[in-house]
C-alpha cells in the first residue's frame, strides 16, 4: 500500500455540503412556491364564501363587513317566466281571491310581477291594485294591520297620528261616517304606519303607489304640456279636500265648484328635498277632464281622475316621498 493511500485512508473525510445545500435549496424553493399557490387560491376563494354566507344569512348580511356586503346588494336579475306558468299562477291566484284569501292572492300576484312578460304586466298589476284596495279600506285581515279597542277620551285624529294613518283610511276601513263620532269600546282595524312612496314617470304618464319598496298600485295621469313637470325627489306637505285654486298673476282664488276651478276635488301640494331645486305652486290633482289623463296636459303639476286622486289622498300621509323622472 502506498503511503498517499493510508494517509487518504486514515484522513478524516469531507462532508459533501455543497451537494446537500443545492438540495436544500431546491426543496425550499419547492416547497415556498406551493405554498403561495394555495395561499392564492385560498384568497380567491374566500370572497365567493362570503358572498353565499350573505344570500344564506339574510338579515345576518349586516353583521358581515363591508366589502363582502358589497357583493349582497348587486341586484339580480329576476328569470322569466314561461306564459305556461304565468297562466298557472295566475289561475292559482284568483282561485284563492274566489276562496276569500285575498292577501294570499295579492302575494301571489306579486311573486311572478317582475317575471312575466310586458303583455301579460299590466293584468297583473290591475289585480294587485284591486286587491290591494280591497285589503287596505276593509277590516280585512293582512299583514301590517293593527287592530285598536277605542278608550274613553280617544279621537280618531289622535289614533290616526299614534299609527301614522290617515283618517280618512281608518275611516273608510272602519265604514265610519263621522270621524268625530267613535264608540268607546269598538274595534277598529286599520294598516299600522303604512309606509308609502310614489313615483310618477313623465315618459309614461304614470303614478305608481309603492308599500314597503313594493308594488303597490298605477294610475294613469296627466303631466306638464312640453315636459314642464319638474323631476327629483319632493315630498307631500299638504292635502286638501275640494281645494280653491289660485291663479298665477296674482288674480283672486277661484272657489271650489266654480267651473273655472281646474283643481278637481283634491290637492296634495309638494315640495322640493335633497338636491332638487325649490319649486312652488307644484302639486297632485284631480281634474274635471279626463281626457287629458294619459298625456302631457297640465301647466306642470300632476293631474288625475277625480276618483283616483280621491283615492290617493286617502291613502297617502303627509311627508309621504315623491320621486319624478322623465
Amino acid at each position: 500500500m502506498q503511503m498517499y493511500d493510508i494517509e487518504e485512508y486514515y484522513r478524516p473525510r469531507r462532508f459533501p455540503w455543497l451537494p446537500v445545500i443545492v438540495v436544500a435549496i431546491l426543496v425550499i424553493g419547492v416547497g415556498v412556491a406551493i405554498f403561495s399557490g394555495d395561499s392564492g387560491q385560498k384568497h380567491k376563494e374566500e370572497p365567493a364564501a362570503v358572498e353565499e354566507d350573505v344570500a344564506a344569512t339574510g338579515a345576518q348580511a349586516a353583521d358581515l363587513t363591508a366589502p363582502p356586503a358589497i357583493a349582497a346588494v348587486v341586484p339580480v336579475p329576476d328569470k322569466p317566466i314561461s306564459k305556461a306558468d304565468a297562466a298557472a299562477a295566475i289561475a292559482e291566484a284568483r282561485g284563492m281571491k274566489t276562496a276569500g284569501d285575498l292577501e294570499g292572492s295579492r302575494n301571489k300576484y306579486l311573486s311572478i310581477l317582475a317575471r312575466v312578460d310586458a303583455a301579460t304586466r299590466p293584468e297583473i298589476e290591475r289585480e294587485i291594485g284591486s286587491l290591494s284596495i280591497e285589503l287596505f279600506t276593509t277590516p280585512r285581515p293582512m299583514k301590517g294591520k293593527v287592530e285598536y279597542i277605542v278608550k274613553s277620551g280617544d279621537s280618531l285624529s289622535a289614533i290616526a297620528s299614534r299609527y301614522e294613518c290617515p283618517v280618512e283610511l281608518i275611516s273608510k276601513a272602519n265604514k265610519i261616517k263621522d270621524p268625530a263620532k267613535i264608540r268607546v269600546g269598538s274595534k277598529l282595524v286599520f294598516p299600522d304606519n303604512p309606509k308609502f312612496s310614489v313615483v310618477v314617470s313623465k315618459a309614461s304618464n304614470t303614478l305608481t303607489l309603492l308599500l314597503d319598496g313594493v308594488f303597490f298600485k298605477n294610475y294613469s295621469v296627466g303631466t306638464g304640456m312640453y315636459s314642464k313637470t319638474p323631476v327629483g325627489t319632493f315630498k307631500i306637505v299638504k292635502k286638501i279636500s275640494e281645494p280653491p285654486w289660485w291663479p298665477e298673476g296674482g288674480k283672486a282664488p277661484v272657489p271650489y265648484g266654480d267651473p273655472k276651478n281646474i283643481l278637481g276635488t283634491r290637492w296634495l301640494a309638494i315640495e322640493a328635498t335633497g338636491d332638487t331645486p325649490r319649486v312652488s305652486g307644484y302639486g297632485i290633482h284631480g281634474t274635471w277632464d279626463d281626457s287629458t289623463i294619459g298625456k302631457q296636459s297640465s301647466a306642470g303639476c300632476v293631474r288625475m281622475r277625480n276618483p283616483d286622486v280621491e283615492e290617493v289622498f286617502m291613502l297617502l300621509p303627509r311627508g309621504t316621498p315623491v320621486s319624478i323622472v322623465e
